[in-house]
């Protein structure tokens, strides 16, 4: 039996830093949405753990390996897995961390041998995103990412995404980053995204990266622009960098608006799910 998972790539709608804990990592105040644009991930029972993918070059120790050989290590039971990559890399969409957590859920669905409690404890220690990406849908993510506070949506978001050639390294990027940031209104944003208020959402869209990151790739800059000028409501990056969305009232304003990014190393229309 093969079982095939959506890894549905996230974006950041909000991203607050608000300190640099003991361990070194960043403590994040984020709001996290999964949307349409995915990777496919193929998953079938084998006493060892294998990975084959298309579409992109991966590390040979990627996250569907290290996702796998923990749940291995757990309860004994290995995968064949198989993942046709569309989520670009170096974007700041978790396309590795729903890749991994496409391979959890695929192992759970083959052998039901972890917990809820295990697969969370493997999923964060593959990657910070891969909780988030785990659960789905739409989360206030706190702590570094891995503490989850679900709500519903009030209607469904349509978005443009741009990502230029060029990515961002996550560890110059938070070594450019002045501390303390200003805080992002993360509780406002929740209530517009609960109403389905786009309006209400778009001045409250804030990710505290974003400067930091166009002084590293001003392309950042460039898309986010262009994506206004064609009738975003707001655009901003997403994650750490460097794929740019812009939030449109209607699937049709997002469709009008993609030729103006065309021409950039990545561009699709997605929705929230």
């Amino acid at each position: 039996m093969i079982i095939e998972e959506l890894a549905l790539a996230k974006l950041n709608l909000t991203l607050g830093v608000l300190y640099k804990r003991e361990d070194g990592y960043h403590a994040l105040d984020t709001v996290m949405q999964t949307v349409s644009l995915f990777d496919r991930v193929f998953v079938e029972k084998s006493r060892t753990v294998e990975v084959h993918v298309t579409g992109m070059t991966l590390p040979q120790n990627n996250t569907m390996v290290k996702a796998a050989m923990l749940y291995k290590d757990a309860t004994g039971c290995g995968a064949k897995i198989r993942c046709e990559k569309r989520i670009p890399a170096e974007a700041g969409m978790g396309g590795g961390s729903a890749d991994a957590a496409a391979v959890l859920r695929g192992l759970q669905r083959l052998h039901r041998m972890a917990d809820d409690r295990t697969l969370k404890e493997i999923a964060l220690s593959v990657g910070a995103d891969v909780p988030f990406c785990l659960h789905g849908g739409t989360c206030r993510c706190e702590g570094v990412g891995e503490i989850l506070t679900p709500f519903a949506l009030g209607k469904r978001l349509w978005f443009v995404i741009a990502k230029p050639d060029r990515g961002v390294s996550t560890r110059e990027l938070f070594s450019r980053l002045p501390l303390p940031r200003p805080r992002v209104q993360t509780l406002s944003a929740v209530a517009a995204l609960a109403k389905g208020d786009v309006r209400a959402l778009a001045p409250l869209m804030q990710n505290v990266l974003e400067p930091a990151a166009i002084e590293l790739v001003p392309e950042i800059g460039d898309l986010k622009q262009r994506l206004l000028n064609a009738g975003a409501v707001a655009a901003q990056m997403t994650g750490s960098g460097s794929a740019v969305f812009g939030l449109f009232e209607t699937e049709q304003d997002a469709k009008n608006a993609l030729p103006a990014v065309s021409d950039a190393a990545f561009s699709t229309v997605c929705h929230t799910l």
